[in-house]
């Protein structure tokens, strides 16, 4: 009993594991996708784009400004910067690619990038975004104690002193 209980502990392991290392990597659109669902969370645009400011050694600014002129997502704006710093084109020309159709991956393939690179650098921001959105606490709202109020008494009242045997009346103060 005990060989068949081990052995189908192995064989349930040995399932896991190949499942794990068979499953495939996720895509460069849904690390994109990932992303910006970090910067809809609270103070989720200041961990993004802060994130990917470190990352790229480009100022916040500068970002915006790519953000605003390619009305990419913040995501797919680090991907963009990823191929563009590796293929040394312009951010602009990436976008154009990805504008006209293609995929990271097309686009990455095309110009000789590898994908799995690419890809690890974005889910490893992706995860370092989620980590430090995890770890900011929400903001602590302080909200007064309720005053109790209590009615006005005649005089104030006291435990009743020990008897004087020395015996105790079972109160213990």
């Amino acid at each position: 009993m005990r060989y068949t209980a081990s052995s189908l502990m192995g064989l349930a392991l040995f399932f896991a594991i190949g499942l794990t290392w068979g499953a495939a990597p996720p895509t460069l659109e849904e690390l994109a996708a990932a992303i910006e669902r970090v910067r809809t969370g609270p103070d989720g645009e200041r961990v993004v784009v802060g994130h990917i400011s470190r990352k790229l050694a480009v100022s916040v600014e500068a970002l915006r400004a790519q953000h605003a002129r390619t009305g990419l997502g913040w995501g797919e704006l680090l991907i963009a910067n990823l191929l563009s710093k590796t293929t040394k084109l312009t951010v602009d020309h990436v976008v154009a690619e990805f504008r006209s159709g293609k995929g990271w991956a097309d686009i990455a393939h095309h110009h000789n990038v590898s994908l799995d690179q690419l890809i690890e650098d974005v889910q490893q921001s992706q995860q370092a975004m989620e980590q430090r959105a995890e770890d900011r606490a929400p903001p602590r709202i302080e909200t007064p104690l309720p005053r109790i109020e209590t009615p006005p008494s005649q005089g104030t009242t006291r435990p009743a002193p020990d008897p004087p045997s020395g015996k105790s009346s079972g109160r213990r103060y």
